[in-house]
């Protein structure tokens, strides 16, 4: 008879396959509920990782957030993504919410305004749009 913890413990995870997993359950905690709504706890379980594992692979919760907005950034100009094209609009969305937020703008807006430079001004306006229907269906 097999040994049920045995059957009961997951098998080990690739080197980075943590950090990734918590980035797109981020994606889609982070455009659900904003910045301030969203909590690393949920992010972890979505993302079937050990909460402790959050703070091993980012340092904050601001740092998770600033990683969830640049890899959806990099998705959306044009880099390959496993990533639901609306929770990729949602976050978007909140990240320009949360640049009313001190400590994140000096990081945040830097990476809104490539993104929008790199859609065009017309593309990131839809993209908004895009966001805010994905939030209110």
């Amino acid at each position: 008879m097999e040994n049920e913890s045995a059957v009961a413990r997951r098998s080990r995870r690739r080197p980075g396959e943590n950090r990734a997993r918590l980035l797109s359950a981020g994606i889609l905690e982070f455009g659900r509920l904003g910045y301030r709504g969203a909590s690393t706890t949920a992010i972890a379980a979505i993302a079937e990782v050990p909460q402790p594992h959050v703070y091993t692979n980012f340092r904050t919760k601001q740092e998770l957030f600033l990683g969830c907005v640049d890899r959806a950034a990099s998705a959306l100009q044009g880099g390959a993504s496993a990533e639901d094209p609306e929770a990729l609009a949602r976050l978007v969305l909140q990240a320009v919410a949360a640049l009313g937020e001190g400590t994140l703008r000096p990081e945040l807006e830097p990476l809104l305004t490539r993104l929008q430079e790199s859609l065009g001004g017309a593309a990131f306006d839809a993209l908004l749009v895009r966001g805010a229907r994905s939030l209110l269906s």
